[in-house]
């Protein structure tokens, strides 16, 4: 249960418990970047829903090496440098009602920043964020606060940053997953760095090895212990998630193996029987990998809360269309949103399924301008909007939903149409392009086009008949 709060010197809530069973969050309301890789000039994302408040979804669209990318790792690095200052043993050591400071340092810069300067550039990079905080993702505008915090850096210098309040609280429950997300192939020791944004900032991270997760927390429920109930409820939660999200897949059980080294595994029951998870497809596989890694990372950030998955957090997601079939990327925004309320996600996508998917979330596009990107946040609505027609937006900018080599036919098709009169030549050439480009289909469905097929040779008929008549 969620412990009851009092106020801090400061006048903010504060558990009586660790500082991590918080329900209140840190959210993102917009971010300035400027001199960084393909951003020059001030460039500004806003992340608010229109109302003040952090918008739940945000979907970053736009061409490959548009800068994508670099703004979650931006998140990730503003999420990377406040984490260790604002760790609850930090806190213990400052005492509870001290302020958070806002430290950066060389060594943990460096390590984070992967190139960040725009090259050849000797101007400063700067970075920018607006912070909503002190309350939970449902809650209304007024009752989140919000500060700014900025970092600085010139080329070959220690970087310095800074917040407009001293008790500034860092988003340090941000987690990050890069295209290249993978599960690892064994456990990680836990010695090993993991913060949870590693395979957004690097191609050689791995994920958490979600069957050694899931198995561990099968034992743990099983085991006589003060926390089996609690350990029970986890992993039934988590199970409950994965059904959820998985297709086709309605049941998973946990195996301890035979023979002289047995070796446990997890299987997933399929219309194809028990299949072990190395042995899914790679969509699968994929989901499952980030949806673990995520909920994993909640319930150890949240170990008193009823529901773990339900609490605050930042998570950023690279190519969320990843390897997903179009039926799973219509439906996998609004299940995140219904499972994860109080998450509020920043996303790329190339997908205009997820584009159509996202009711109400902002979007935001990625622009090149001559040597330099551009962000756009001023998208127009696509409310309604069939696929195609938001495809041949200013969000995907294709010319056209056909296929290719039907463009150039039906371009000079409209050009002899458009004619005031044809030539015998140009009839001719009219005719061989209508045999070229054949029937096109029309109608959303298959029975819509059959439907108007129909209709059309019905009314064809009709025509003949009636020019037949004396």
């Amino acid at each position: 249960m969620a412990n009851k709060k009092q106020k801090n010197a400061n006048g903010r809530s504060k558990s009586n418990g660790p500082p991590h069973a918080s329900r209140e969050g840190v959210y993102f309301l917009s971010m300035s970047l400027e001199n960084i890789r393909c951003f020059g000039e001030k460039q500004t994302l806003d992340l608010s829903d229109g109302n003040g408040k952090p918008a739940q979804w945000t979907i970053l669209l736009g061409n490959n090496g548009t800068g994508k990318t670099t703004l979650l790792q931006a998140f990730a690095t503003v999420a990377a440098i406040t984490t260790e200052s604002s760790s609850p043993d930090s806190k213990k050591a400052a005492g509870d009602d001290a302020p958070i400071p806002h430290s950066l340092t060389s060594s943990k810069f460096d390590r984070r920043e992967f190139g960040f300067f725009r090259f050849p550039n000797t101007d400063a990079m700067k970075l920018q964020v607006e912070l909503a905080y002190g309350a939970a993702l449902a809650a209304s505008a007024q009752q989140f606060q919000r500060g700014v915090f900025r970092v600085e850096c010139k080329p070959r210098l220690i970087p310095s940053s800074e917040s407009e309040s001293p008790d500034l609280p860092a988003p340090s429950v941000c987690y990050g997953y890069g295209a290249a997300r993978r599960m690892a192939a064994r456990s990680l020791p836990e010695s090993e760095a993991d913060t949870g944004i590693e395979t957004l900032l690097s191609y050689h991270a791995d994920l958490r090895n979600a069957e050694d997760w899931l198995l561990r927390a099968d034992y743990a429920a099983s085991k006589e212990s003060p926390q089996q109930k609690r350990q029970q409820e986890r992993l039934e939660q988590v199970k409950q998630l994965l059904l959820a999200i998985l297709p086709e897949i309605d049941d998973i059980q946990f195996l301890t193996g035979s023979g002289v080294y047995p070796i446990p595994r997890v299987e997933f029951h399929t219309p194809y029987g028990w299949v072990p998870l190395r042995h899914l497809g790679y969509g699968y596989q994929t989901i499952i990998a980030w949806m673990i890694d995520f909920a994993s990372r909640m319930i150890e950030r949240y170990p008193d809360s009823p529901d773990p998955l339900a609490e605050p957090a930042v998570v950023l997601v690279d190519e969320i269309d990843l390897h997903l079939h179009p039926l799973w990327q219509r439906q996998l925004i609004g299940f995140l949103s219904q499972r994860f309320p109080n998450t509020q996600f920043i996303a790329t996508a190339h997908s205009p399924l997820v584009v159509q998917a996202a009711t109400g979330a902002n979007l935001a596009v990625l622009r090149r301008e001559g040597d330099h990107a551009v962000i756009d946040n001023d998208v127009a609505t696509i409310r309604n909007w069939r696929i195609d027609q938001v495809l041949t937006s200013d969000l995907f900018g294709l010319p056209s939903a056909r296929p290719p080599e039907l463009d150039e036919l039906l371009d000079r098709r409209q050009a002899l149409l458009t004619k005031a009169r044809l030539t015998a030549r140009d009839k001719q050439e009219l005719a061989e392009l209508e045999k070229r480009i054949g029937p096109l289909p029309s109608g959303e469905t298959e029975e819509t086009r059959e439907t108007l097929a129909f209709i059309k040779e019905s009314l064809e008929l009709l025509q003949r008949e009636q020019a037949t008549k004396p």
